[in-house]
Formats: C-alpha cells, sequence, structure tokens
C-alpha cells in the first residue's frame, strides 16, 4: 500500500495494519499465535517478547492516540483534546508497556498473567481498537 500525499506516517501505518478485513485478521492471527506461545511458555525466546511485546504495542498506542485525536474530536474527552496531552499520555503508556516488557525479560514479573497481559491482551485490544476507530473515521 502506497502512502497518500498528505497522509501523516501513524495513519498510514493504522491503515496498513486494520483497512481491510483479511490484514486485520491476518495481524489478529499472528498476535494472537505468538502471544499465546510466549505466555504459556512454549517459547521464551527474547525476540518474540521484544517484537509482540514491546514494539508492537507501542506501535499500536501511538497510533491509537493519533487515531483518538484525529478520528473523534467532537466526542473524546477534553484531556485528549489537545495534541500536547495525546503525546503525553502515549510516552507514559509506552514507557509503562517498556517498563513492563523489561521486569518480564529480568524475571521480575514472569508470571504467567504479566506474559499473558504484555503479550496477548494489550496488543489485541488496541488492534480491536484501531480498527474501529479507522473504521469510524471512514464513514
Amino acid at each position: 500500500m502506497e502512502r497518500k500525499q498528505n497522509e501523516h506516517l501513524f495513519h498510514y501505518w493504522t491503515r496498513n495494519l486494520v483497512e481491510s478485513p483479511i490484514i486485520f485478521t491476518f495481524n489478529l492471527a499472528i498476535i494472537s499465535v505468538f502471544g499465546i506461545i510466549y505466555s504459556f511458555r512454549v517459547n521464551l525466546s527474547p525476540f518474540i517478547l521484544l517484537v509482540f511485546g514491546i514494539l508492537t504495542p507501542v506501535i499500536l498506542t501511538i497510533c491509537l492516540y493519533h487515531m483518538v485525536g484525529s478520528s473523534l474530536p467532537e466526542i473524546i474527552p477534553a484531556t485528549f483534546s489537545k495534541k500536547r496531552n495525546r503525546v503525553i499520555f502515549a510516552l507514559l503508556d509506552c514507557s509503562l508497556i517498556t517498563i513492563l516488557g523489561i521486569l518480564i525479560f529480568s524475571d521480575i514479573l514472569n508470571f504467567f498473567f504479566f506474559r499473558f497481559l504484555q503479550t496477548f491482551i494489550v496488543p489485541i485490544i488496541s488492534l480491536f481498537m484501531l480498527r474501529v476507530l479507522y473504521l469510524s473515521e471512514k464513514s
């Protein structure tokens, strides 16, 4: 998919992640499979934690905060109406995701709940929320 002339980078990423049902289902399946593999200790590769537990949730979180500002400006709380506030909240969320990933990697919080939350629940919920925001923007 090519990037449109005046399209924001985060909107382009969102479009590539959730635009068509096939792409959305594929991303959902990949995140689900690797999240379950890591959560249930089938493969505790640090690469899986890095990609599906830190990078993917961070990218989805950044795209989510961008889409909240561009898709729903009239119904979002006043806290999220300013771009500066959305950036601060996105940085806070991304920091929490990264810290949790580091704590899981260093075996401080390497329990099923935290692995499942980090590699499965957060990315899946973020992907669904991105899909809803993208579809609401198109309609």
